[in-house]
């Protein structure tokens, strides 16, 4: 827990206490005159900011029990405004707490007003905190802050009223099912042991009466008396009690008790009768807090300035925790950099050791590499005669009296050779204007060497044959020019006829020819 500075205060003594991890470190007492309130100054100067929660044990106190219709944030907060006001007009220090839904058809609200209507009690004390500069966290009455030991004790009764002595009498505090209901604070004769236990029992007994006229609790109902005894004083007074009292139950909470269940040192039990509550105001403040929003003005700047310096904290951490996961994972990879060359060079060793059991190769290493460099751009770049070969398969389709006997293919500059070849012959036909491309540009071309089956002598329709083929060639859309080179009949005109008319033209002769097809170049 954060340190806390706890301050006590009532009519004839005010009680400071210095909260630090879970318990009080240090308790002091002033008189509540001027002498104490300079003393109680000088020491607030030896104390840095830290946060005061201040506790009064007043008779000047008032405590009111109201239904208020069920509401939402602004109404509400302007409703219980307004009932403040009507009830305490002249304190400035009240609060009301709800305490649940009412059990009835409308549900309305359950509130407890409480207010300090003695201010000048505290105002210079106070004062004085807010001149250090020390933020207020809260103004809280004493009976609200002893609801907390009833739950420390952990008493098992419907009707519990706690009984302690203090500085500025006895106070009687009652709770039903443990919510607060009333608190007394009586101002007697009650320091003499001997008037002790006859003073306990009556101011009990006025207490019971006064429950019944508030109709909070009838005389018939069962009551448990709770003393608290820091000094084990009491055992005769609870005798008393539960003596002159059958109705009730007595019990009485000793010194070793009071240590064990709250966690207080002995020391502190012996200092001031406030350090019980001032070390419960350390443990939980309660929910009914009387400072004005003009108190607490300093304590929501501490607490967001604590929250900003929380935030900054958190990025710091977070912020380390990224770097030191940064460094690991450098750390690691620099690892794994450092096996990884390890492993090459290994790997490198045992490469070499190897090659050196290679036979001696016929070349260097770098002649080999060019070479297969170049047998895959070679592959990569060559050229079939697959095209020129499907272009013939599917004329063929169309002309099955022709047959192909030989095949030859170029890819280069320049077309294949031809041995006696001519111009192209084409009865009854005009030469054909082709393009084969730019000069010095590659190209496929091919020189089909076949002849006409069957063959009967009748040479006119084997020459239409042959260029029903040719023709057929030439529509192709990649063929660029197809030449006729050789014919099974020279039918130039300008040769000499010659021949004897006793041969039969049917008893023998083949009808060959060549044909020239040229591709076109790709673009």
């Amino acid at each position: 827990m954060a340190d806390k500075l706890l301050i006590g205060i009532s009519a004839p003594v005010v009680t400071i206490a210095r909260w630090r991890g879970s318990k009080i470190a240090e308790c002091l007492t002033f008189a509540n005159d001027e002498g104490g309130l300079a003393d109680f100054k000088e020491h607030l100067a030896r104390i840095t900011n830290i946060p005061a929660h201040i506790m009064v044990d007043a008779v000047e106190e008032d405590y009111r029990f109201e239904t208020l219709p069920h509401a939402f944030g602004g109404d509400r907060a302007d409703m219980v405004g307004r009932k403040l006001k009507q009830h305490y007009r002249n304190s400035p220090y009240m609060a009301a707490t709800l305490l649940g839904r009412d059990t009835g058809k409308r549900r309305d609200d359950r509130y407890l007003f409480s207010a300090l209507t003695n201010s000048d009690l505290i105002t210079e004390w106070v004062q004085a905190v807010a001149a250090r500069g020390m933020p207020i966290a809260g103004i809280y009455l004493l009976p609200m802050v002893s609801a907390e030991l009833v739950s420390r004790l952990d008493v098992k009764a419907t009707n519990l009223l706690l009984v302690a002595q203090h500085a500025t009498g006895l106070r009687l505090t009652f709770f039903r099912d443990r919510q607060f209901r009333l608190s007394r604070l009586t101002r007697g004769e009650s320091g003499r042991p001997e008037n002790r236990a006859r003073y306990f029992t009556e101011e009990i007994s006025n207490t019971r009466l006064y429950l019944h006229a508030l109709r909070t609790m009838t005389l018939d109902e069962h009551l448990t008396v709770l003393l608290i005894d820091r000094g084990d004083e009491l055992q005769e007074e609870a005798a008393v009690v539960a003596r002159d009292n059958p109705s009730l139950e007595c019990l009485r909470v000793g010194r070793s008790e009071l240590a064990t269940r709250l966690g207080i040192d002995n020391a502190l039990l012996d200092a001031s009768p406030y350090s019980i509550y001032l070390h419960l105001l350390g443990l939980k403040a309660p929910q009914s807090n009387l400072a004005p929003a003009s108190t607490m003005v300093s304590y929501k700047r501490y607490q967001a300035r604590r929250a900003i310096y929380m935030g900054c904290g958190a990025l710091v951490v977070a912020a380390l925790v990224w770097t030191g996961t940064n460094l690991y994972q450098t750390v690691m990879l620099q690892g794994n950099t450092e096996d990884a060359a390890r492993q090459t060079g290994l790997l490198s060793a045992e490469y070499l050791e190897i090659t050196r059991q290679f036979p001696q190769a016929p070349t260097s290493a770098e002649n080999l590499k060019r070479t297969v460099e170049i047998a895959q751009q070679l592959r990569t770049k060559a050229h079939s005669p697959q095209k020129v070969m499907a272009l013939i398969g599917r004329a063929l389709e169309a002309s099955p009296a022709i047959v192909i006997r030989e095949f030859g293919w170029k890819y280069g500059v320049t077309e294949i050779d031809v041995e006696g070849a001519g111009p192209s012959v084409r009865e009854g036909a005009q030469p054909v204007r082709t393009s084969t491309g730019p000069a010095g540009q590659r190209k496929e071309s091919a020189l089909i060497d076949g002849e006409v089956r069957p063959f009967r002598g009748d040479y006119r329709s084997a020459i239409v044959t042959i260029n029903g083929f040719a023709d057929r060639l030439r529509d192709e859309p990649e063929v660029a020019d197809v030449r006729v080179v050789k014919l099974p009949l020279n039918v130039n005109p300008a040769l000499s006829l010659s021949g004897n008319t006793l041969d039969n033209p049917e008893q023998g002769g083949t009808a060959e020819f060549k044909l020239l097809m040229v591709l076109r170049t790709p673009q």
